[in-house]
């Protein structure tokens, strides 16, 4: 049975106070290297959504970039499966010669 995890997001925090920013630490989240962002100090992190909750009760700016979910999906086959489909693409590229005679 897989387990299924909460959705995280990358999100960006800051403060009206930059001094109020080393006391993210104490939500005990996933936090990114600081840097300074276009008005003040900011914060990257990878969050779940109660996070931002907490954060925003606080005071801080959260601002949510995108989710945590991967942007392509994998495909997994086996490896029958695999050589079928290579065999199939040999042959059909083999076959293209012939249609121009």
């Amino acid at each position: 049975m897989s387990e299924e995890r909460p959705q995280r997001f990358f999100v960006t925090i800051s403060a009206s106070d930059p001094e109020r920013l080393r006391d993210v630490g104490r939500f005990g989240l996933d936090l990114f290297a600081h840097r300074h962002g276009e008005r003040a100090p900011e914060l990257g992190g990878l969050v779940e959504l109660e996070d931002i909750a907490r954060l925003v009760e606080a005071g801080y700016v959260v601002t949510v970039h995108e989710t945590d979910k991967p942007r392509i999906e994998h495909e997994f086959a086996s490896f029958d499966t695999w050589r079928e489909t290579q065999i199939e693409e040999l042959e059909r590229r083999e076959r293209r010669p012939e249609q121009g005679r």
